[in-house]
């Protein structure tokens, strides 16, 4: 039995991270990033339209993926104080670091709100630009003309239509042949005749309806989702989701490490609050990042599990990163005296439940489109299905997403193994990148060549390059702000019992 640690042997202001250990890491990484993001956008400026067009594509790719790691490290941290977690008090700085990258993805994604860019990713764009010229185009003063000539017709043939069974009727009352079943035929005829008159005065077009009118013809599906699909609103939630991810993880980091400096109690129930009121604002915000970037692709697809799926790849691949950089950092002699074993075997046994989680989520995606057969959800598969992206599918996604590392993480022995475990979280990271390839990249040669090809020749050298690019920034920045604080929450109330976990 392994003696009990006591936060008295532990230094009062906690472990500082010596950048300097790592210096070359940031060095290099900073070169990539920097160099390597002024090269892309460089590129991106003067290659040929289509190739500029499919490069966004590429910076989504990369921009997304980095995000779901940092929207994953906001998660852990939420659920560590709304559940009043003691375990992951040893690890949650770790937690907290990825998370405040958030901002950096925002910013990022700033080059995608450009017209070029933007208009390329998201069809709607110029989709719903074309139905307000149609629109306009029926509101104008030629239309409208032709339109009230045409009402006026409808007009005369109602007014000769009630005539016509007026006189019929006038004629058969003058004769006194028509039987009570013929007279009260006849009456029931100029009854509706002058329904329909009315009706056809009633309905005078105006440039108000013929606008409408022409929207709706335009693109019935796009119409009915205006209040949603509009530019307006579409860049508020752009900022609405910065301020609130962005704010979210500024407030609980900050209370921590004021909590490091000061020890004031007020700090811990602060982020303990905070965090049960947050998870709702985290789970929207989050839900409908995802629809606005990634399943807005094609405007016209839906998915009610979408918000779910993505969540799941997030909340396991942050775990596989902290798993990795826990094991990056104890290699070099960092946290050694307050993470153990047993912290290793929750890490691995949360990662294997979000494995269990994310198959679980695809497959009833996938079922529930299959099942019910809806065109407008099935033709998201379908394109997927298309050329080597089944395949793909299948190996990747099926195969290495969930049953190797299911069948790899069974074993308790595993969990415990950090090195081990290191390896099986970076296979999982490996297999989002492909996830997130998967959901992103297929939409881009349909879109981009009007449904004659899969694939942009030469496209997938720039998704390398915008993936590295980002990678070196998130690498860069994550090595500069773990430098800021104490490795580790030092003054937090529930330090000891993660210093002596049992599980």
């Amino acid at each position: 039995m392994s003696a009990i640690k006591s936060v008295d042997n532990l230094p009062n202001d906690g472990e500082k991270f010596d950048s300097s250990k790592v210096a070359l890491v940031k060095g290099i990484s900073l070169i990539l990033g920097g160099g390597l993001t002024a090269l892309f956008f460089i590129l991106w400026l003067f290659l040929p339209g289509q190739m500029q067009q499919s490069m966004a594509y590429s910076w989504l790719f990369a921009v997304v993926f980095f995000m779901t790691l940092s929207i994953g490290g906001i998660f852990w941290t939420l659920l560590h104080h709304a559940t009043n977690s003691g375990w992951g008090v040893v690890v949650r700085r770790l937690m907290e670091t990825l998370g405040s990258l958030i901002p950096l993805y925002f910013i990022l994604a700033l080059p995608l709100l450009l017209p070029g860019p933007r208009d390329a990713l998201w069809e709607w764009f110029e989709a719903r630009q074309e139905m307000i010229q149609a629109g306009k185009d029926h509101s104008s003063p030629e239309h409208l003309e032709a339109a009230k000539a045409e009402w006026g017709q409808s007009v005369a043939a109602a007014e000769k239509k009630l005539a016509a069974v007026k006189a019929k009727k006038e004629k058969e009352s003058a004769t006194a042949t028509a039987t009570a079943g013929e007279k009260y035929n006849l009456e029931q005829q100029v009854i509706a005749a002058e329904g329909k008159l009315e009706v056809a005065k009633a309905s005078e077009p105006t440039a108000e309806e013929l606008a409408s009118e022409g929207q709706l013809h335009a693109n019935v599906g796009l119409y009915k989702k205006r209040g949603y699909l509009n530019e307006v609103f579409w860049y508020a939630r752009y900022v609405g989701y910065f301020l609130v991810l962005g704010g979210i993880i500024y407030f609980l980091r900050s209370w921590s490490i004021k909590q490091d400096q000061t020890g004031d109690f007020r700090y811990f129930r602060w982020m303990r609050r905070g965090s049960c009121g947050f998870l709702p604002l985290f789970a929207a915000s989050w839900t409908f990042v995802v629809v606005d970037w990634l399943m807005a692709l094609d405007y016209t697809w839906f998915s009610t599990m979408w918000g779910v799926y993505l969540f799941a790849g997030s909340a396991l691949n942050s775990m596989a990163i902290l798993i990795a950089a826990l094991t990056w950092l104890r290699s070099r002699g960092f946290l050694k005296d307050v993470v153990s074993m047993e912290h290793y075997h929750i890490m691995g046994k949360l990662m294997f439940s979000f494995v269990v989680f994310w198959a679980y989520i695809a497959f009833s995606q996938f079922f529930l489109i299959w099942y019910a057969n809806i065109t407008e959800e099935t033709k998201f598969y379908l394109t997927r299905n298309t050329a080597y992206w089944n395949a793909y599918a299948i190996g990747f996604l099926v195969i290495g997403h969930f049953f190797l590392p299911f069948a790899g993480m069974l074993l308790r022995r595993v969990k415990t193994v950090p090195y081990v475990l290191t390896g099986i979280a970076l296979w999982n990271l490996c297999m989002h990148v492909l996830d997130i390839y998967w959901i992103i990249i297929p939409e881009r040669g349909p879109s981009l060549t009007q449904g004659k090809e899969m694939v942009i020749p030469g496209a997938i050298y720039f998704d390398i390059l915008a993936f590295v690019a980002v990678g070196g920034l998130t690498v860069f920045l994550f090595l500069s702000r773990l430098a800021k604080a104490s490795l580790y929450p030092c003054q937090d109330p529930r330090l000891e019992e993660s210093l002596n976990l049992v599980n």
